[in-house]
This record gives structure tokens, sequence and C-alpha cells, in this order.
């Protein structure tokens, strides 16, 4: 960890550059943020433009007048048009390509339909245009790093999360009004479901990574990443990730065993979890509990319930086709008001019918068909990734994040997606004996262990 840090010292100015300029020239951050991801591209730095990224994405998360930071919210868009241009410019680099973009093809080929009933075509259009080239972009710069750097890529991309997380305790200098919400710790996050759903995919990306080469990791680099995701984990008192996170444990060790027993395993939990919702108010009073569960608030679920209702209200009207991605933020921000007013915050919480909203039932099941199916195919490979999809559909059911592009989460799914689903990566060792094989020239069959 602090070899990594002396080696990023470079980078890390990088990042402070970007804070400074967001903070005091903010229309120069739209020509410095895309000239740097050309820079860190001539410099053959393409780790750090995966990082740079990520990062730009948490600053872009960050409370909007946190020293106004919501100039990252639209300066973002420049930095991954600085990677869609490098990708297709330099196309030869990136063969044989990742196939995780073909799997979602048949839903991004009907997204560009729900926009001729769109209230915000041009808002819509950079949506749709985003989400696509996230989906295109990241797997494939994400094998790119595997091939050139190998192991070391996924080492520090690891390292480097869990960095951003304890970089959050910098808030804390500021005050408690920047740091915390309501007694919920939130760092660098908009919000502490934010901070938490880092933490819960942190967690599952290093697991992922763990199970795929054991050895990958020294003690002290567990040790860090695992205390400081659940350190914050707990920090943000967020409900829904620690329920995914153990959703992911329990699921990803059953299904890696037996398909059978994770099955009976899902089954398993809808019965417990039947039991402790009817039985929920003794069960959190005799275990001391009732502050940090908010019992308070499981009633009205933090005034998700009435959102949903909201928005199931006004999926009506756009029931089959949709209204074009954006179309759920639309709805939303023009309630705004009345919503809180009535208990609520923010927007759907719910990325089922944020996707309703947008793309209709078909776009819906569209994607459910290809997110699904992916990860069908990648437990033929790593069974423990069933897990993983059941803790993001439980972590989606209450919270949008999946709906949007330009996050700091979708864009850590999607590198989890590609560990998972990508041969070269799983099946690295087998790759490792036939390279040195066709050197010796021997070429033969390897089994996959």
């Amino acid at each position: 960890m602090l070899s990594y840090l002396a080696r990023s010292w470079q980078f890390i100015l990088l990042i402070l550059l970007y804070v400074v300029v967001g903070i005091y020239a903010r229309p120069l951050l739209f020509v410095v943020m895309p000239l740097s991801v050309f820079l860190m591209k001539s410099r053959d730095l393409w780790p750090d433009m995966i990082f740079g990224f990520i990062i730009v994405l948490v600053l872009s998360d960050m409370t909007p007048w946190f020293f106004k930071m919501q100039v990252f919210k639209t300066a973002k868009n420049t930095y991954i048009i600085a990677l869609a241009l490098i990708f297709l410019l330099e196309r030869y680099r990136f063969v044989p390509f990742s196939k995780v973009f073909n799997v979602f093809l048949p839903f991004f080929v009907y997204s560009v339909f729900p926009l001729v009933f769109s209230n915000t075509l041009l808002v819509g259009l950079q949506k749709t245009i985003s989400y696509m080239l996230l989906y295109l972009i990241v797997p494939n710069y994400v094998l790119y790093n595997f091939r050139r750097w190998g192991w070391e890529f996924f080492r520090n991309l690891a390292r480097f999360m869990s960095l951003v997380l304890v970089a959050g305790l910098v808030i804390l200098y500021f005050g408690d009004f920047y740091a915390y919400l309501l007694g919920r710790f939130r760092g660098l996050f908009g919000n502490p479901n934010g901070i938490a759903n880092f933490s819960f995919l942190l967690i599952m990306l290093t697991t992922v990574l763990i199970t795929v080469k054991r050895d990958l990791f020294s003690w002290f680099d567990k040790v860090f990443i695992y205390g400081s995701a659940i350190y914050f984990l707990i920090a943000s008192g967020s409900r829904t990730s620690l329920v995914a996170v153990l959703i992911f444990l329990v699921f990803g060790r059953f299904f890696a065993t037996s398909p059978l027993l994770g099955l009976l395993a899902l089954l398993g939990v809808f019965g417990i979890a039947e039991f402790v919702l009817s039985n929920i108010e003794p069960i959190v009073n005799y275990l001391g509990l009732a502050s940090y569960i908010r019992l308070n608030t499981i009633e009205s679920g933090s005034g998700r319930y009435f959102a949903w209702s909201f928005a199931w209200g006004h999926i009506q009207e756009f029931f089959v086709f949709g209204g074009g991605f954006a179309n759920d933020e639309r709805i939303m921000r023009k309630h705004r008001l009345y919503l809180e007013r009535m208990g609520h915050q923010g927007g759907v919480h719910n990325a089922f019918l944020s996707f309703w909203l947008d793309v209709g039932i078909v776009g819906l099941l569209l994607f459910l068909r290809s997110f699904v199916l992916i990860f069908i195919k990648a437990s033929k490979l790593v069974p423990m990734s069933m897990g993983v999809m059941f803790a993001v559909l439980f972590s989606v059911t209450y919270e949008s994040w999946l709906v949007s592009s330009l996050n700091p989460y979708t864009i850590i799914l999607l590198i989890i997606i590609t560990i998972v689903t990508e041969e070269e990566i799983v099946f690295w060792d087998r790759k490792a004996v036939e390279d040195t094989a066709a050197v010796d020239g021997e070429l033969a069959p390897v089994p996959v262990v």
C-alpha cells in the first residue's frame, strides 16, 4: 500500500489539480480534464486513465454546495468522450474486444426508440449515449490494462478505491455539517448511501479478485481494504448496503459450492426475511440496535415507499415504451417540492421503476434479460457470480444507481462483470502455461484448474 502511494504521487497531484481548477477556475476544467486523459495516454498510464475516471465520478457525486463542486457533474462528460475517442481511434489496441457490450446490445438498440416520447430530448440523448459508451469502453479498457499489466492493475484498483474511502475523512476538517447527514457519515460522496454503495462494491470486487487469484493481496492489503470498506459501510448507517453485503457473502459461498445449495439458500432467506420483517421491532429493540437501524424510518422506508407509489402512478403514462433516459429525473425534479412536503427527498430510489419510466416495460425486460444472462454465463466460470447478481438486484431495489452511467458505482459493477466473464482473466493460470508452451514450441491442451 505504501509503495503504491509512493509510485502514484504524480497521479495524486493530478487529482488535486482537478479539485483546484474545479473550485477556482471552473470553465478551465472542461479543457484540463480531457487534455489530461490524452496526456496519460501519451505517457502509457492506462491504469491512471481508469482510476482518474473513477475519482472524477466520485467528485461529481459530492454535495453540490461543497465548494460548488457541481461543475464536475457536467465536466465528467468530457472525460468519457476523451476515453471514447482514444478507443475509436486506436481500436487495434483492444482486439479481441470484451464481450460485455454485445450481451447488452439488444437493450442499447431499443433504448434509442423511447426518445421519441421524451420531453427532454437533448438530455435524454446525452444520457443514452453515455450509457452505451460506458458499457463499451470500461470493459475494453479493463481488459487492455490486464493484458498490459496483469494482476497489478486489479491490485492497485482495490487499493485506490480504499484510499478514496479513507480520503473522505478529510471532510471532517470542514466540520460535521459537511461530513455527516443526520448523523450518518458521507465522506467524499453526496450522501451516506453513496459511500455505502462504494464500500459494498469494493467488498465484492476484492472478494471476486481473491476468488480468481488467491495470492493477489498481501495480508496488510486485505486488512486495509476490507477494514476501510467495512468501517465506512457501518459509519454510513446504510441498511440496504449492509444487507446487500450479507447477501453477496451468503449466496456467493453457497453458489460457489453448489447451484442447488444456492437455490435452497435463496428460498431460505426469503423465509427468514418474512419472519424478521414480521417481528422487526421486538428483534431490533432486543438487540439494542434501534438507533443504528433507524427503526422510526423502517415503516416508511425513509420515504421510499411514497416515492415508489408516486413513480408507479406516472409509469402508467409511459408503461410500454417509456419516455427516454432522464425521464425519471425530470418527473421527480418537477414534483420535488411536493415530494419534500410528503417526506421524500431525491429520486425514485428503485432502479426497476426508474428503468420503467425511462424505457418502458419493453426496455426493462430487455435489460433484465441481458443482466441475468451475463451472470448466468459468468457463473459457469466463477460460480460466486450469482452472489454478485442477487446482491446487486437487492441494492438497486432501494437505489437507482444502476440506471445512471456516470456515477462511481455502475463503473465498478462493470469492472466486476468484466472480471467474471472474460476467460483470459478467469483462466489466467492456463494462459500463462500456454504462453510458456508456445515459446517452447510444444503447445498442448492444458486442463482448467
